[in-house]
């Protein structure tokens, strides 16, 4: 069964040098987390001056259109469907 220390001998370092290794990892990435918000502030200020205001409202409107036809369509089956049931219940009470 291994312990703690014989894995620390095993690498060779010891707990202090262990922390630092991993304080250093943790500055890396948040160096490149920094840098990567950075870039990506950049990149949407630039491309959000690009693209047209008008764009935007009528993929909204177009899906809100689609939805409310979708919406009408399946009241509709609803409807029918019931009216259906109704139809078959009133079928098997009088047909006997």
């Amino acid at each position: 069964m291994k312990t703690v220390k014989d894995d620390e001998q095993q690498d060779g370092l010891t707990r202090e040098d262990y922390q630092k290794r991993k304080q250093a990892e943790n500055e890396q990435f948040e160096k490149r987390d920094r840098k990567r918000v950075q870039v990506e502030r950049d990149y949407a200020r630039t491309h959000a001056e690009d693209a047209s205001p008008e764009e935007e409202p009528t993929i909204r409107s177009t899906a809100e259109r689609k939805s409310r036809n979708l919406g009408k369509r399946l009241n509709w089956i609803i409807f029918g469907l019931l009216v259906a049931i109704v139809i078959v219940y009133l079928i098997l009470f009088f047909v006997e």
